[in-house]
């Protein structure tokens, strides 16, 4: 056991009173052995406190890395899509021996309505309007 120091301490009456009432009852041999180990406790959860801050931070850290990551992951299956897209509408473009004008029309108009709704098309108005895109026809302009 370390050596004990005895000093002055001013608490109030009622505290004293509760503690003489509680501390056999608590496991303590003495009302100053409840306080010494109330003492502990209470500087252990403000520790406990600091360092659970400290794991927040480290956390917060690892997750900002983490979704750093996985936008970079989602950035190059961003990519490899667009690719296989790309490479889809040069087959069908091929295949239905489209004129270059038309193509180039058609390119045009995805990249307006694309930049307009910010690369999202509601499946709802995808459905209204492929009745009307054939590529010779002209397109509804709100779609397009």
């Amino acid at each position: 056991m370390s050596k004990t120091e005895k000093i002055t301490v001013s608490l109030p009456s009622d505290t004293i009173k509760l503690a003489d009432e509680k501390y056999a009852g608590l496991g303590f041999a003495s009302r100053s052995e409840l306080i010494n180990a109330a003492i502990r406790e209470y500087l252990s959860r403000d520790m406990m406190r600091q360092f659970t801050g400290e794991l927040t931070e480290m956390y917060q850290k690892i997750e900002r890395s983490e979704i750093k990551e996985l936008e970079h992951h989602l950035s190059k299956l961003s990519y490899k899509i667009a690719v296989e897209l790309a490479q889809i509408y040069m087959l069908l473009a091929t295949a239905m021996e489209l004129p270059y004008d038309v193509d180039r029309s058609l390119r045009g108009k995805a990249v307006k309505q694309v930049n307009r709704l910010k690369g999202f098309v509601p499946i709802s108005k995808a459905v209204k309007e492929t009745e009307g895109i054939t590529g010779t026809e002209e397109e509804s302009e709100d779609f397009f």
